[in-house]
């Protein structure tokens, strides 16, 4: 059975799905010609008698006790709140029956409750009941009109039937309240008057949001004149998030909502994305019939959605027990019985929890029933003993903002990667142009032009000292940061990188190259401005790659220019040696008249690891960095003679050489691990989902977890309908039933809920 086979279209199922959950357009003047299916039994006409109207309360209140359901005092093996009492002849008795239909005279049942006879009159006098004469009449009457047996009303299909006639015709605004009349005239009372403004707005803010209207809210509508004013005061109101939080405050109520656990210590859980679900639920007029079926079986609908598995959290809201010395199997067997007496009462309105250690006394629902109806609900990979917070199974969610975020940066990815394919278009040309610049550059050795300070600074004191060879010495006091300002112009017409060397002296602590007691230093980041030779070097210079020639493990040098000044470029334990970094430009600092460039060099690692000695240097070689060796090996051999792992090499080391394409892909990966970063679930909610092999379910003797009995499969009760043709046997085809236009009880009890919170009493 393949679950889109049930359309959730209004139209398939026409009591329920017809009936929103938001009820619009009837609920100025009442909630819906479908409430009347519920109200219309009371007004049904006197005759003929009716079996569930006048007979059934009689036998109910004086033969059940002897005749009913209670197996452990019923006399004589005859029962009446059963069909087969009223059709089958009397227990060892072959041609008489308690009832005859259109012949008082033959069923026993009538001559024994008019006998004067102590020891045949029914109900026997010991028992203290006794029938009136106008009930014994009630009982003959409706023999003779052919003692029509009804199972109880409530399991009867709702049909509709016309509003009834009323005297006062220009009263009624629609059919409910012809309905509503009708009763009033025949208890002889006439409607109370309408209710003054100030409290018709605050009776209908309160139904719809749970909150009284403001004071200016009451002026504003009692100074409306227009024929519509109390219209657009509900339209309003269901417009505002607040209606979807008052009208799922009850509701969280039947799933025994909670964010804890309830046992113990009560400890905290996390089932707010269900809350939330069910709020928009209400706020978005989700049909009633897509609202069950999310809820009892959303992750069995065929790829279901993230939200539609967030709804079958309502049979996840049972307590759980995290005690040590918790039995966990016991207590899986309770949560599954918590989860059919939820779907029950919820849905139904039947107390089938009564049927879990004996057949049920007063519904027709036997032990076997209950737990063929426990089998759907019993396959649950759960373990019975939880524990804090959320226990499996779960789903990972995510809040709505954080879900924002992923979708503008998907956006973003989209972007750059189409960026990323327009600069990879050209690149083979471009690449077979790199390999030639590549080869030379590594085969001859790079010229670099050591660069003359202009000037130095040090921003917490330290002496800097220009030397003969063009290094740059620090002395003076030794604070625990600083920060060194390299100024100098340069006649080079550009500048593809710049070299920085750490050079090591015997003035320095283990010779250096760093003021450090160890000799190490640490270069937490380094910049770059430029500008005209004659200007100032304002502008900053973007550095494609870094090269050292020696990296203390966990210190690379490319960690001297990612932005962080808590990361860094250290030589430890290599020191009192020369060591040096090149740093690549993105693109070329071109000057017509020189150059002029201004290098930072932030030092901010503390305990005093600072720059000892150095010197900074410049090129214009086209490939400021040398490749590695692996790629040069590579670039030796002949285009035509390289397998594809070399090629592959090849052009992956080049992706991070061509600047556009560099820049495209570095963009690429950063928005992905932003994006990855933000997926990381912020939290979970505990769903249903349904094992591989489904559980075998017992008959549990007297409702003991360790005790079964028979085997049973999974199934409804047999006094209702069953299951639709085609669904599947599971929860989806138990959430299809309870939908079904065919199931006398969703509907009935869904409509008296709501009855009853708009009109203060239900209609049952």
């Amino acid at each position: 059975m393949n679950s889109n086979d049930w359309k959730f279209a209004a139209g398939e199922f026409p009591m329920i799905g017809k009936w929103r959950i938001v009820i619009r357009e009837n609920f100025m003047r009442g909630l819906k010609i479908i409430f009347a299916l519920a109200a219309s039994a009371s007004f049904a006409a006197e005759k003929p008698l009716s079996f569930n109207r006048d007979i059934r309360p009689i036998l109910s209140d004086r033969c059940f006790a002897c005749h009913g359901p209670d197996s452990n005092k019923r006399q004589a093996d005859l029962r009446f709140d059963r069909q087969e009492g009223f059709s089958a002849p009397l227990p060892r008795h072959t041609n008489l029956f308690a009832f005859v239909a259109g012949k008082p005279e033959a069923s026993e049942a009538c001559k024994r409750i008019f006998s004067a006879d102590e020891k045949l009159v029914m109900p026997p006098p010991k028992s203290n009941l006794k029938l009136t004469d106008a009930e014994k009449n009630l009982i003959k009457t409706w023999i003779a009109q052919g003692a029509k047996w009804q199972p109880h009303w409530a399991f009867i299909k709702p049909e509709r039937v016309p509003p009834p006639e009323v005297r006062d015709a220009k009263w009624p605004r629609n059919e409910i309240d012809k309905f509503i009349l009708a009763r009033l005239e025949a208890e002889g009372l006439k409607p109370s008057q309408e209710a003054d403004r100030p409290a018709l707005i605050r009776r209908v803010s309160l139904d719809l949001t749970g909150i009284p209207p403001t004071p200016a809210e009451v002026a504003a509508f009692v100074s409306d004149t227009s024929a519509d004013a109390y219209e657009k005061i509900v339209d309003r109101l269901l417009a505002s998030p607040r209606y979807g939080e008052a009208m799922a405050a009850r509701w969280l109520d039947f799933a025994r909502y909670a964010d804890s656990n309830g046992f113990q210590t009560d400890s905290e859980r996390y089932m707010w994305p269900w809350r939330d679900w069910v709020i928009n639920a209400f706020n978005t007029n989700m049909p009633f019939n897509e609202f069950t079926i999310e809820q009892i079986a959303g992750d069995l609908m065929t790829n279901a959605t993230m939200s539609q598995k967030v709804a079958s959290g309502f049979n996840r809201n049972h307590r759980i027990n995290e005690e040590g010395g918790a039995i966990p199997a016991e207590w899986r067997v309770e949560y599954v019985m918590d989860r059919v007496e939820a779907t029950s009462e919820t849905w139904l309105g039947l107390t089938m929890q009564c049927a879990r250690c004996h057949d049920h006394k007063f519904d027709p629902i036997s032990q076997k029933e209950f737990y063929s109806f426990f089998a759907f609900f019993n396959n649950l990979n759960e373990n019975g003993l939880g524990g804090a917070g959320n226990n499996g199974p779960i789903l990972s969610v995510q809040d709505p903002a954080t879900t924002a975020k992923i979708a503008e940066l998907d956006k973003q990815i989209a972007d750059a990667k189409t960026a990323q394919t327009a600069a990879e278009k050209n690149i083979g040309e471009s690449q077979v142009k790199w390999e030639k610049i590549a080869l030379a550059s590594s085969e001859k050795a790079i010229e670099w032009h050591v660069l003359d300070a202009q000037s130095i600074s040090s921003a917490n004191g330290a002496t800097l000292t220009k030397e003969a060879d063009g290094a740059i010495f620090s002395g003076g006091t030794t604070p625990d940061t600083d920060t060194y300002t390299f100024t100098t112009a340069s006649d080079l017409s550009e500048i593809t990188a710049i070299k920085l060397e750490l050079i090591p002296d015997d003035r320095l602590p283990s010779h250096g190259p760093g003021r450090h007691p160890n000799g190490n230093p640490v270069l937490s980041e380094l910049t770059i401005s430029a500008g005209p030779k004659s200007g100032a070097a304002t502008n900053d210079v973007a550095i494609r790659d870094q090269q050292a020639d020696f990296n203390q493990d966990g210190y690379d040098v490319a960690k001297s220019d990612d932005g962080d000044k808590g990361t860094g470029w250290a030589i430890y334990p290599n020191v009192g040696k020369h060591h040096e970094a090149v740093f690549a430009f993105r693109e070329p600092v071109k000057f017509a008249g020189g150059a002029k460039l201004a290098v930072t060099m932030d030092q901010n690692y503390g305990s005093g690891s600072l720059i000892g000695k150095f010197r900074i240097s410049a090129t214009t070689a086209a490939m400021p960095i040398a490749t590695p060796m692996e790629i040069r090996e590579i670039l030796k051999t002949a285009a035509g003679r390289r397998k594809e792992d070399q090629k592959k090499k090849l052009a992956d080391y080049f992706a991070t050489q061509e600047p556009e394409l560099a820049a495209a892909v570095a963009r690429v990966a950063a928005l992905t691990k932003q994006k990855a970063a933000l997926a990381k679930p912020m939290e979970t909610v505990m769903v249903m989902e349904e094992m591989a092999k489904p559980r075998d379910t017992f008959v549990l003797l007297r409702g003991q977890y360790d005790k079964p009995g028979a085997q049973v499969s999974m199934a409804v009760p047999a006094i209702l309908p069953a299951l639709p043709s085609g669904a599947p046997t599971n929860r989806l085809g138990l959430a299809l039933w309870l939908v079904d236009p065919s199931h006398p009880l969703t509907a009935r009890v869904a409509v008296n809920r709501y009855w009853e919170k708009f009109f203060g009493n239900g209609i049952v």
